[in-house]
């Protein structure tokens, strides 16, 4: 048994709370992949330099374009696919480890 004090402190601190971060992020990217598909969002936003008009302007954010939201949209896709691979082998992964998947 691992009992060595840094390294609990380390897994307890560390590693268990990022498997929340992990678990979670994949919950959220769940939730954006079926709202882009089922609302057809993708459809709204052309992956195009088109700038979404979000009050970034006047607020002091940096302009969002449609490639660059098609861009997140690719990624979440992505890394969902990453997550579920292999009878969602690395998700089971960072389940057994995660404290709060869910938040």
């Amino acid at each position: 048994m691992l009992d060595n004090p840094q390294a609990v402190r380390f897994c307890d601190e560390k590693i268990r709370p990022l498997a929340d971060h992990f678990c979670q992020l994949y919950f959220e990217l769940k939730t954006l992949a079926a709202l882009w598909q089922a609302q057809g969002i993708g459809a709204l936003i052309p992956n195009d330099p088109t700038v979404v008009n979000d009050g970034a302007a006047v607020d002091g954010r940096a302009p969002i374009t449609g490639i660059d939201v098609n861009n997140v949209a690719t990624r979440a896709i992505a890394l969902i696919a990453d997550f579920e691979a292999d009878g969602d082998a690395h998700l089971r992964e960072l389940l057994r480890v995660a404290v709060n998947p869910e938040r």
